[in-house]
């Protein structure tokens, strides 16, 4: 073995720190192929940003002791937790929606869409938190990008 091999390995690149957690030049690779299967116009900076976000989550549910089989689950399980068990739709909200929009129900009566308008402010709610929580926690965290744009 010569010298010139031994040094031959190239060291990842870093694409973004978060905290003493590195995203890898190769992971944000793999996951922009993986995405621009089904967002084309993505772009990468929208990429990085997404991956930071679910880092940060991933590390506030390992802070809760949160376990799952994988980390989409531990993600969702973490959400579940920290921002959707804290929204309540009250049927007063409900009922403004329907009358506000009562045009978009073709007709249709209030107890027949009233889940789907309850299942629909629930989650513009939950964004809306989910949203903020991501915010905060940007905000707390030691955050350094260093992807290239022709990377």
């Amino acid at each position: 073995m010569t010298a010139a091999s031994c040094y031959a390995e190239v060291m990842e690149r870093v694409a973004a720190y978060v905290n003493d957690k590195a995203i890898t030049l190769s992971e944000f690779r793999e996951n922009a192929q993986r995405t621009r299967k089904t967002l084309a116009d993505i772009s990468d900076s929208d990429i990085i940003n997404s991956m930071i976000n679910r880092l940060l989550l991933l590390q506030e549910a390992k802070k809760m002791r949160l376990e799952a089989p994988t980390k989409d689950e531990l993600v969702r399980d973490y959400i579940d937790i920290k921002i959707k068990s804290a929204i309540i739709i009250k049927e007063e909200d409900i009922e403004r929606f329907f009358s506000e929009n009562s045009a978009k129900f073709n007709g249709q009566d209030y107890f027949e869409v009233r889940d789907e308008i309850e299942k629909y402010l629930f989650e513009r709610e939950a964004n809306r938190h989910l949203k903020k929580h991501i915010e905060e926690l940007r905000a707390e965290s030691d955050i350094k990008i260093q992807l290239k744009a022709s990377e």
